[in-house]
């Protein structure tokens, strides 16, 4: 009876010892496959948004990307600037009124507004940043898309304000058939009367504090578009390294 009973004894402790044994196996299975998919998910996350800053090809036309967007905007920016130079250049010569300077009375009050599309880094965000291991590259995101872009937003509402109670104001009073469109050979804006304009102490002023507010704005837009050009060189870098890990598991 004693041998039956150890016998038993020993069967029964085999039998909870494999079905111990096949929970843990379960367990690292079910463990093992769900942090697959949270790689997966991560890595998906990196590359929407390495997506958004390169632009895609849909239907054999190439959308341009994030990067490309901010470059013409910025681009644009140093264009009014320019028309803003030009035209304080002109009234310091005293020079005559030619037609290109319709273009450039045009150009110097266009902004081009740095809003930036962040739905892609916002879904990596609301994920979490943590799971990006390189922490250069999660500096430099928190940077571009937060406080530089805050920064930016703070400027273009203190920029609004100025343009519509202090600048448009007085360009109707100044200026008469105003056009701003998007085109250059669709831009123009005609002074009523060109001798009194360049003359007029107000507007020259509103020219000299648009050219520093424009070049306060670009430092920023430029500084920011640096941060995304290094975001995609280490997404690259990241993406390769997770994809290559993948392939490998």
């Amino acid at each position: 009876m004693e041998n039956k009973t150890f016998k038993y004894l020993k069967y029964a402790i085999g039998e909870i010892v494999l079905v111990v044994i096949g929970i843990l196996i379960a367990l690292q299975i079910n463990n093992w496959n769900e942090q697959r998919k949270l790689k997966k998910i991560e890595l998906d996350l990196l590359v929407e948004l390495n997506n958004v800053l390169e632009g895609s090809k849909m239907e054999g036309g190439k959308h341009g990307g994030e990067l490309e967007f901010q470059k013409i905007q910025i681009d644009e920016n140093k264009k009014s600037l320019a028309s803003s130079n030009y035209l304080i250049n002109h009234f310091d010569q005293e020079l005559p009124f030619n037609d290109s300077l319709k273009f450039h009375f045009a150009n110097a009050h266009t902004r081009y507004i740095a809003f930036i599309r962040d739905q892609a880094y916002e879904n990596i965000k609301n994920y979490g940043l943590g799971f990006i291991k390189n922490d250069s590259l999660r500096a430099e995101l928190i940077r571009a898309y937060e406080t530089n872009t805050q920064w930016l937003l703070e400027l273009n509402t203190r920029n609004n304000l100025y343009e519509s109670n202090t600048v448009i104001p007085l360009l109707v009073e100044l200026f008469e058939n105003v056009r701003m469109e998007d085109y250059e050979q669709d831009k123009f804006m005609i002074p009523t009367n060109f001798e009194l304009l360049k003359n007029n102490i107000k507007y020259l002023t509103i020219l000299k504090t648009t050219k520093s507010r424009r070049v306060e704005y670009l430092l920023y837009q430029e500084r920011r578009y640096q941060r995304l050009q290094m975001i995609h060189k280490f997404l690259q870098k990241e993406i390769a390294f997770r994809t290559d890990y993948k392939n490998n598991d």
